[in-house]
């Protein structure tokens, strides 16, 4: 990470915290073992208590910060996103297969976690996002490969 962008993540973690988000995890506060430059390197942080109309509630950071959103209801949560420009990826965390299906089929976004937090193909798959998460011509997945065998990537875990 440059100095730059740790300086746009720490004005990111700021904001946040001037809007009125909850900082859960403060990764400020490196330390580091050997010779290695202070300025480029922020631990994950965690904001809570987000809410959909508040900056880092609507913008995508990237960097070591996530910020929780909860609803209330499904349809709040498929609203929720559905509003928002851009559309990367979102998750669920259920027991139910009725709502992880409807979750899969009812939200627009590249990528779909159920019962996984960060959604990450794995390296040999391509990366897609949807809306404004989205820069280029051609995606590797979606209409172009054929929706990559249908929509998006769903990854799911069941315990």
């Amino acid at each position: 990470m440059t100095e730059t962008k740790k300086k746009e993540l720490e004005n990111s973690l700021k904001k946040g915290f001037e809007e009125g988000a909850k900082l859960t995890i403060d990764g400020r506060n490196v330390r580091l073992i050997g010779n290695w430059p202070k300025d480029c390197f922020l631990n994950p942080s965690v904001f809570e208590d987000v809410t959909p109309d508040m900056e880092i509630g609507k913008e995508e950071i990237f960097g070591s910060v996530t910020c929780v959103i909860k609803a209330r209801t499904f349809d709040e949560a498929v609203e929720m996103i559905h509003k928002n420009p851009y559309s990367n990826a979102a998750s669920i965390f259920t027991s139910s297969g009725k709502w992880a299906r409807e979750f899969q089929y009812w939200f627009e976004c590249g990528n779909i976690g159920i019962n996984i937090g960060i959604v990450a193909p794995m390296a040999f798959f391509p990366f897609s996002g949807m809306k404004n998460s989205f820069f280029g011509v051609l995606h590797g997945q979606g209409q172009e490969a054929i929706r990559f065998f249908t929509e998006s990537i769903v990854i799911q875990r069941w315990f």
